[in-house]
């Protein structure tokens, strides 16, 4: 399983960034702009795992808020609590919404294009992704990846 991370610059345009760079960022030890990409005051990131042959698994969405260039305690905490937090629906939760807003409208085109694949093979989408879930459960983004690896194998 390969994982990409994409990220939308300032005027809404899709660039694909390292993955050193990102976690770099995500983790504190380096400001948004070490991903090479012009942002604004948030960092709207789409981390893409996907099969041998490249095509897309699961796309999953965040959007952190920036202060100062760094991501925000506050950002952090509200995606987790997207990503964990539950109500009747799974992405009814206020804090889900919020990470499903300000998304540029031709994000699926972007992303297919990104990933060269048509529009419809993006089918499963989701909050957070491999960054959120290795730092909540204290482990390697490789093995959050490895664990994907395995689920896929049993149809994820």
């Amino acid at each position: 399983m390969d994982l990409a991370y994409f990220v939308f610059d300032a005027d809404g345009v899709l660039h694909r960034v390292r993955p050193n760079r990102i976690e770099a960022v995500w983790k504190g030890r380096s400001p948004a702009e070490a991903v090479g990409v012009r942002l604004d005051d948030e960092l709207r990131l789409i981390s893409a795992l996907r099969d041998e042959r490249l095509m897309p698994v699961v796309c999953y969405f965040v959007r952190l808020e920036l202060e100062d260039g760094y991501i925000t305690d506050d950002s952090r905490c509200d995606a987790y609590e997207a990503m964990t937090a539950r109500n009747r629906r799974r992405y009814d939760h206020p804090a889900a919404r919020r990470q499903f807003e300000g998304w540029p409208a031709d994000w699926p085109r972007q992303l297919a294009v990104a990933l060269d694949v048509a529009v419809d093979k993006l089918r499963r989408l989701g909050l957070g992704g491999p960054l959120l879930m290795a730092d909540l459960w204290g482990i390697p983004i490789a093995k959050v990846v490895q664990y994907f690896e395995e689920a896929a194998g049993e149809s994820l």
